[in-house]
C-alpha cells in the first residue's frame, strides 16, 4: 500500500520523514504562517481562495518562498491524489500548507552569512478526526471567556493566519479548568468577542447570522461561506462588534472552521446559549453546506466516527495487539 507522502523544500519526501531542523525559526521562534484545508469526496475545498490568502499572509510577513499560487496548487493536488489512495471511501484528508522564516542564524552557525534565509515551505495530510467532533456536533460545544486576551493588531495583523498561538493553549488550559471539555473564545482588549483556537465565532439573532467586524479577526473562509449560504437560504448576514452579553440575546451560537464546516454552541460561560440544543438555523446553514459540496457532512462525521471506534474496540480486544 503506498506510504503517505508530503512535500519539504522542493522534494516529495515520506510522510514520517518531513521533519523541521531544531534551528529552523518556525521552532525557535514560532515564525510560521499556515493554511488548513479539506477535501470533499477527495477534492480539496475552496484551494484557490486558501491559496490566495496563503500568499497574502506570506507578502505581509515577507516571506519569499519561490513559487506562485498555480504551482502551489498542483503540489497540493499531487499530495490528494496520492494520500487518497489508501484512504477509505467515504474518508476525506485534511491539508496542512505552511510556511516558516527559515533558518535561525543564531543556532544554525549563520551569523556571518548576512544573506536572508531561505523559507522552509512544506504541504502534509492527515485523515480527518472525525471523532473529535463527532460529540459536538450532536450536543454542542461550552465556550468560555478566559483571562487571555487575543494579540492585539498592533501585535500581529488579525489578518495573518500563522502558528504564533501560545496564547490560545493558555486560554484552553484556562477554559478548560472552568468546565471540562470546554474551549476558549478570546476577547481583546476591546472587551470583544473575536475566534477560538481553531474556529470563527458566529452569533444568530431570530434570522440575522452576526460574525464578528471584519477587521478584528481572521478573514475565515468558512465565514465566507456562510455569507454566500445565508443568501441562499434567506438568512441575513452582518459584521459587527460582538461582546459577551450579546451572547444572551442570541438564539443561537456557531463555530465555523474547515475540518467540521460548523458546529453548535449550546453553552457559553457555564448558561445555555438560546434553548442549550443545537438550534434551527445551524440545521439550515449546515443543510446547505451539504448541498453546496455534494455529501451529508454530519452523517461523515458521525459514520466516521463509529468506525474509529470500531476499529480502536478491536485493536484493544485483539491479544495479539496487546501482546
Amino acid at each position: 500500500m503506498p506510504q503517505p507522502l508530503a512535500y519539504l523544500n522542493g522534494e516529495l519526501v515520506a510522510a514520517d520523514q518531513a521533519v523541521l531542523s531544531v534551528s529552523d525559526a518556525g521552532v525557535v521562534q514560532g515564525a510560521t504562517v499556515s493554511e488548513t484545508l479539506r477535501t470533499f469526496g477527495h477534492r480539496l475545498f475552496q484551494l484557490d481562495t486558501h491559496l490566495e490568502r496563503f500568499a497574502n499572509s506570506l507578502a505581509t510577513v515577507g516571506f519569499d518562498i519561490g513559487l506562485d499560487s498555480n504551482l502551489l496548487a498542483g503540489i497540493c493536488n499531487d499530495l490528494v491524489a496520492h494520500n487518497t489512495v489508501q484512504l477509505d471511501p467515504s474518508d476525506d484528508l485534511g491539508l496542512v500548507l505552511f510556511a516558516t522564516a527559515g533558518s535561525y542564524a543564531t543556532y544554525s552557525g549563520r551569523v556571518a552569512d548576512h544573506s536572508p534565509p531561505r523559507p522552509t515551505l512544506c504541504a502534509h495530510t492527515f485523515p480527518l478526526a472525525f471523532e473529535i467532533w463527532d460529540t459536538m456536533q450532536s450536543d454542542g460545544l461550552h465556550l468560555v471567556t478566559p483571562s487571555v486576551r487575543q494579540l492585539p493588531a498592533d501585535s500581529i495583523d488579525p489578518a495573518i493566519k500563522h502558528r504564533s498561538r501560545l496564547h490560545y493553549y493558555l486560554a484552553d488550559r484556562e477554559a478548560a479548568t472552568t468546565a471540562p471539555g470546554a474551549r476558549a473564545v478570546l476577547l481583546d482588549h476591546e472587551g470583544r468577542l473575536t475566534e477560538t483556537a481553531a474556529a470563527s465565532f458566529l452569533l444568530v439573532e431570530d434570522t440575522t447570522v452576526l460574525a464578528p467586524s471584519a477587521h478584528t479577526v481572521l478573514p475565515g473562509i468558512s465565514i465566507a461561506v456562510v455569507q454566500d449560504l445565508c443568501q441562499t437560504v434567506g438568512l441575513n448576514f452582518r459584521h459587527r462588534d460582538l461582546r459577551p452579553e450579546d451572547v444572551a440575546d442570541a438564539s443561537e451560537a456557531l463555530v465555523a472552521s474547515t475540518p467540521y464546516c460548523l458546529g453548535p454552541v449550546t453553552r457559553f460561560n457555564l448558561e445555555p446559549v438560546g434553548s442549550g440544543q443545537p438550534g434551527p438555523v445551524f440545521d439550515r446553514l449546515m443543510t446547505a453546506w451539504d448541498q453546496l459540496v455534494g455529501l451529508d457532512v454530519r452523517s461523515q462525521i458521525r459514520q466516521g466516527a463509529a468506525r474509529r471506534r470500531s476499529t480502536q474496540l478491536q485493536t484493544t480486544s485483539d491479544p495479539e495487539t496487546r501482546s
